[in-house]
């Protein structure tokens, strides 16, 4: 029996996850994959199990077991379709897996699987192509790695790196460089681009009057409004402060500024409960300018938009204004 501490006589010199690793042993899987699916029964790290022609698993091992909580008993026989959660089935993830690596011979990819109990996960997983001894393809070794707290401490990272940690909308940096490069991409495909920007009217006020707390929903509220009413092209920035900046790709000046004018009214309207009885609402102005062919670059553009923004607050706030040349 094959144990996770394996004889470095069967496997001289390899770590665990190389030990089972198909492409180490193509002779031993053509020529005797029930020796191979034994070999590797009892490692716990990975999921390593076999697959017929039509998907239905063959092989289970412990690592199996233990990352999606079937049992050997729950599994043989049944396709593998189970082991994945309703969007990729809905993708056909599956039936795209076996295709790839019957055309392939090996993949390697991080899907979303789903276990027993309905948890998913995030799954580092490998398929190869078993070949018989006449060299047709037989079946398919599968190897799986549950890498969902490596992947989860990597989104955390991430949301560090370029959320903005009040409202989760993208931080100024991160929000620079998705500009940057749908900036770069509107003028290779010659598509139009506009940017809005906006800030809360009389915020030193809000936060004099109602404090800082309440100022801090005023923001929120400002964020997750804009967020639910956006396309999913569109990003959102927190530039600093009560100030965003809304990028809309393929959308020229006119269609930006009726978007603007949908939003300021829609913000307009919201309450904020502050409690005990007390409630805010608040209006924002708001700037739109056109990336056009003179437009050098990120930074001009948001001049642009700011030029136009404090035009609206000069014509008395709560109201959206065009940048012109």
């Amino acid at each position: 029996m094959y144990e996770d501490n394996y004889s470095p006589s069967i496997f001289p010199g390899a770590p665990d996850e190389q030990a089972f690793a198909p492409a180490r042993h193509e002779d031993l899987l053509r020529s005797n994959p029930a020796r191979y699916a034994e070999l590797v029964r009892n490692i716990s790290s990975y999921g390593v199990y076999m697959i017929d022609l039509e998907g239905r698993i063959l092989s289970w091992n412990q690592g199996a077991r233990l990352i999606t909580g079937y049992t050997e008993g729950e599994v043989l026989g049944r396709p593998f379709t189970l082991l994945f959660c309703d969007d990729a089935l809905r993708d056909d993830q599956p039936g795209k897996s076996l295709n790839f690596a019957r055309s392939s011979g090996h993949s390697r990819t991080v899907q979303k699987r789903r276990k027993r109990n309905g948890d998913e996960i995030f799954a580092e997983v490998t398929m190869d192509a078993v070949r018989a001894e006449n060299g047709e393809i037989s079946g398919f070794v599968e190897v799986c790695h549950d890498i969902t707290e490596q992947k989860q401490r990597e989104d955390r990272l991430y949301q560090r790196a370029t959320r903005d940690p009040l409202t989760g909308v993208f931080n100024r940096g991160h929000f620079a460089e998705v500009a940057m490069q749908e900036i770069d991409r509107a003028r290779r495909f010659s598509e139009p681009l506009s940017l809005v920007m906006m800030d809360i009217d009389h915020f030193k006020k809000v936060n004099d009057t109602y404090g800082h707390e309440a100022g801090d929903k005023a923001i929120i509220s400002l964020a997750a409004t804009t967020g639910s009413a956006i396309r999913k092209i569109d990003a959102l920035g927190r530039i600093g402060g009560e100030e965003f900046a809304l990028l809309l790709p393929r959308a020229n000046k006119d269609p930006a500024f009726e978007t603007a004018q949908r939003l300021r009214i829609r913000l307009m309207e919201q309450r904020i409960d502050l409690g005990g009885g007390q409630s805010l609402n608040y209006t924002v102005s708001m700037g739109v300018a056109a990336l056009r062919p003179t437009t050098r670059d990120l930074q001009e553009l948001m001049r642009n938009a700011d030029a136009a923004l404090y035009k609206a607050k000069r014509e008395g706030r709560n109201r959206v204004e065009a940048w012109f040349e």
